[in-house]
C-alpha cells in the first residue's frame, strides 16, 4: 500500500500526474467492513477490496503533523481515521486492478 502524504489536491494531482488522461477511471462508493486491516465492499462490485489493492489518503489515516502554535512548535495527531461503517469514495484506475480511496462521503 503507498501512502499519499500532503494535503488533498497534491494527493489528487499527484494521482492524476501519476494516471494521466485516463477514461478508464471510474469513482465507485462504498462501505468499510473492517479497518485498519483494510476491507471496503463496493456498491457496484461483488467483491471486497483488501489492504493490498488499495491506497489510502493520509487524511483518512491516523496521522502526524507538526505545527506551530503562538510560536511553540509541537507535534499534533490526527486521530479521525476511517471506521467500521463509513461510506467512502474510492477511485478505480489502472483497469480496475488498483483502487484510491479518496475521501468519506
Amino acid at each position: 500500500m503507498q501512502l499519499l502524504e500532503g494535503g488533498g489536491v497534491s494527493k489528487l494531482r499527484d494521482i492524476i500526474r501519476q494516471l494521466g488522461y485516463n477514461k478508464d477511471v471510474d469513482i465507485e462508493v462504498g462501505t468499510v467492513i473492517a479497518y485498519p486491516d483494510i476491507r471496503v465492499k463496493l456498491d457496484e462490485a461483488n467483491f471486497d477490496l483488501d489492504t493490498e489493492d488499495c491506497e489510502i489518503c493520509e487524511h483518512l489515516r491516523e496521522h502526524e503533523r507538526e505545527v506551530s502554535i503562538n510560536g511553540q512548535d509541537t507535534t499534533i495527531t490526527f486521530k479521525d481515521a476511517l471506521k467500521v461503517g463509513d461510506r467512502v469514495a474510492v477511485v478505480m484506475f489502472s483497469a480496475g486492478q488498483r483502487y484510491l480511496i479518496l475521501d468519506r462521503i
